[in-house]
């Protein structure tokens, strides 16, 4: 039974630390530099994975289309009801 206490409350304890350093991490990750890995492969799949990224939530609030598309979306909206 105490063998099971220890290895439970061990068990916590990494639980714990796993939890503070995720609340501890940045919630935004920066991109990563692909031209720094160093062959072809590695460097054309780190392009492929940024380009299916999804667009930072800044730029998407204020790119000329966004807004163009809403105010579509908003006039059918008001036109099937």
């Amino acid at each position: 039974m105490e063998k099971a206490l220890e290895i439970a409350m061990r068990m916590a304890l990494w639980l714990v630390a796993a939890c503070a350093l995720t609340l501890a991490a940045t919630a935004r990750a920066e991109r990563p530099d692909c031209g720094s890995f160093p062959d072809t492969r590695s460097r054309l799949t780190c392009y492929e994975n940024v380009s299916r990224a999804p667009p930072e939530p800044e730029a998407a609030a204020h790119s000329p289309g966004a807004q163009g598309k809403s105010m579509k979306m908003n006039a059918r909206k008001r036109r099937h009801k």
